[in-house]
């Protein structure tokens, strides 16, 4: 595990492209805020079967350590194409990821095992 500081800053518009997990890679439509200790995140992915989208919108505050990121959830919908919609307004769940960032790229490893891979949003 490497601890070191990440050298540029993460806060911002990111928008996401690509979501991998369970040696499967697919393209993500989405965005996500990370600003004063908040993120929040929107995103949509198209299930290969019915090629229907499954979305999620969460938020929550967040913490960086190192090149630990820290989603500490709060508020979390999903749902959509042949998935059931899961609602929850008093989320517990933390997920500690190591990330690599550069100034316009943001690489998120989840404890999963997913990966999502973001580009910093243009204005």
């Amino acid at each position: 595990m490497n601890d070191a500081p990440v050298s540029v800053p993460i806060e911002g518009v990111w928008q996401l492209e690509s979501y991998s997990g369970g040696g499967v890679s697919t393209s993500v439509s989405g965005v996500l805020f990370l600003t004063s200790g908040q993120w929040s995140t929107l995103y949509f992915v198209p299930q290969a079967t019915s090629g229907e989208y499954w979305g999620s919108g969460e938020s929550g505050r967040y913490a960086l350590h190192g090149d630990r990121l820290t989603f500490h959830h709060r508020y979390t919908f999903q749902g959509g194409a042949d998935k059931p919609v899961v609602t929850n307004l008093d989320s517990q769940v933390v997920e500690e990821c190591r990330i690599e960032a550069s100034v316009d790229q943001l690489t998120i490893y989840f404890p999963s095992g997913s990966i999502i891979r973001c580009r910093r949003h243009e204005k």
